[in-house]
């Protein structure tokens, strides 16, 4: 059975082959999202994109039980109109020691201040908790994104490391930010709201 995690705004679930039609565009080089999510590393190539296009698309025609657990990455919806709007994922920072780097990124500009990205990522995190035994989660940005940083402290991550001059991009020097929560700070957050 496919995953599909709803939220009142968001929702996350597998790659589907329709989704192969709108990540083209969602992904190109022009589109905001890249100003926010690593700039400093450059804009993808056309042929980048396509990459990445196909890559999904790829995971999209497997079968559910042909996908990992966890999910390394989730399409992120408008639970309202089931429009693609985003991407989580994770990777490892460390696998020996169980250490997991997410990651988030609403690719389409009309979501974002929304909620929208708040909601998948607390939707991610609480799926990564419950579906493995990771004793912490993180995610990386700049401060040139304090969108992210904003969203990591509403939901309870604490800015762990700060690397001051870290990221050049676009003429300045900008810090380098990992937030983190660990998975008894999360739990205790997430049942104290139930």
């Amino acid at each position: 059975m496919s995953l599909r995690i709803a939220g009142g705004r968001a929702t996350l679930r597998d790659w589907a082959p329709e989704d192969a039609a709108v990540l083209p565009g969602l992904l190109a080089p022009h589109r905001r999202w890249h100003d926010t999510n690593g700039p400093y590393l450059g804009r993808p190539t056309e042929e980048q994109v396509g990459i990445k296009a196909r890559l999904l698309a790829e995971r999209a025609r497997l079968l559910p039980d042909e996908l990992p657990t966890p999910r390394t990455s989730l399409a992120v919806l408008d639970t309202g109109s089931n429009r693609l709007i985003g991407e989580v994922s994770w990777y490892w920072e460390s696998e020996p020691t169980d250490w997991r780097r997410m990651g988030i990124v609403i690719f389409d500009e009309v979501y974002w201040g929304g909620g929208y990205g708040t909601e998948a990522l607390w939707l991610w995190t609480d799926y990564l908790f419950t579906s493995t035994t990771a004793p912490r989660l993180d995610f990386a940005t700049y401060s040139g994104n304090p969108g992210m940083a904003a969203v990591g402290r509403k939901l309870g991550f604490t800015e762990e490391a700060r690397f001051r001059n870290a990221r050049a991009w676009n003429g300045q020097l900008y810090d380098g930010l990992v937030f983190g929560v660990l998975r008894e700070e999360w739990l205790a957050r997430r049942d104290g709201l139930g």
